[in-house]
């Protein structure tokens, strides 16, 4: 049997990302979002996921956009905004001096999601900070203080085919160092994972025949696979027409016939959780 959590990130971080990972789940074409707490549509995002039942976790976040416990001393930069990806992974590559404030911004995030009415099923991160040991240990705590019952597990579970971009090599090197000793937290972590996640290799490269190639050879288990679907923006630094090619891709009828005749089934955090 194939379980697939087909799950959307960053709901909340822009009216057209919103609309196309909204309008993906009313048309099945998703089974799970990720919410950004500090994302600047999230009230209007919450209320329409509260709406339609869209099952939700928290995207947790450090490098976009303003904290939500106001200025991080050596994390958010002289503007009060926090320091984008690439900055984000050198201040973590070292040991953090200032990890109770990080604990109370990301718990603070959490907690925004709960009064917006929300019941998150899982937690994972924007750009993958979880992977870094001292934010793995972080985000298990976070979870089990706030009962939530599963994390995502960024393992890359699909082989990279070479010729690799200069982009994707120093994305895949950065998870080939840091996700195993991740992955072995998450496990034993007594929280449900599941057995990988996909897509970790498609950056902002999701196309009809990738995604394809990924539901023709993934194995039996329960996976997740992260998608990015949305309609462009015109501001911010979450969209672009990428988004809107990531959608077609998931509505194509190749991928559903393939989710049909292998008898892939979607499911969501929540659900696999109160099994396990």
């Amino acid at each position: 049997m194939i379980r697939l959590i087909i799950n959307a990130d960053d709901l909340g971080s822009g009216p057209g990302r919103d609309k196309g990972i909204l309008s993906a789940f009313r048309a099945g074409l998703i089974s799970s979002a990720s919410i950004l707490a500090n994302g600047p549509t999230f009230h209007k995002a919450a209320q329409l996921a509260v709406r339609h039942g869209l099952p939700v976790g928290v995207h947790l976040n450090l490098s976009e956009g303003r904290p939500l416990s106001g200025v991080l001393p050596g994390l958010t930069d002289d503007q009060g905004f926090f320091p984008g990806k690439y900055r984000l992974r050198t201040l973590l590559d070292r040991p953090l001096r200032n990890a109770l404030d990080v604990f109370e911004e990301l718990s603070a995030q959490i907690d925004r999601v709960l009064e917006a009415g929300l019941e998150p099923d899982h937690l994972d991160t924007h750009q993958h900070f979880f992977l870094f040991p001292e934010l793995t240990d972080m985000i298990i705590t976070l979870a089990q203080k706030h009962s939530i019952p599963a994390l995502r597990l960024p393992l890359p579970s699909e082989k990279t085919e070479s010729p690799l971009t200069p982009l994707l090599a120093r994305e895949i090197a950065f998870y080939g160092r840091l996700a195993p000793l991740a992955a072995a937290k998450i496990k034993n972590s007594g929280l449900f994972v599941p057995d990988g996640l996909l897509g970790m290799s498609l950056l902002n490269d999701l196309t009809k025949e990738s995604l394809c190639h990924i539901l023709q050879h993934v194995p039996e288990g329960t996976w997740e696979l992260m998608v990015h679907p949305g309609y462009p923006d015109t501001e911010g630094s979450f969209s672009g027409p990428q988004r809107l090619k990531e959608l077609k891709a998931l509505a194509s009828s190749a991928v559903q016939t393939l989710l049909t005749t292998r008898h892939i089934q979607t499911t969501t955090f929540g659900a696999l959780a109160c099994e396990s």
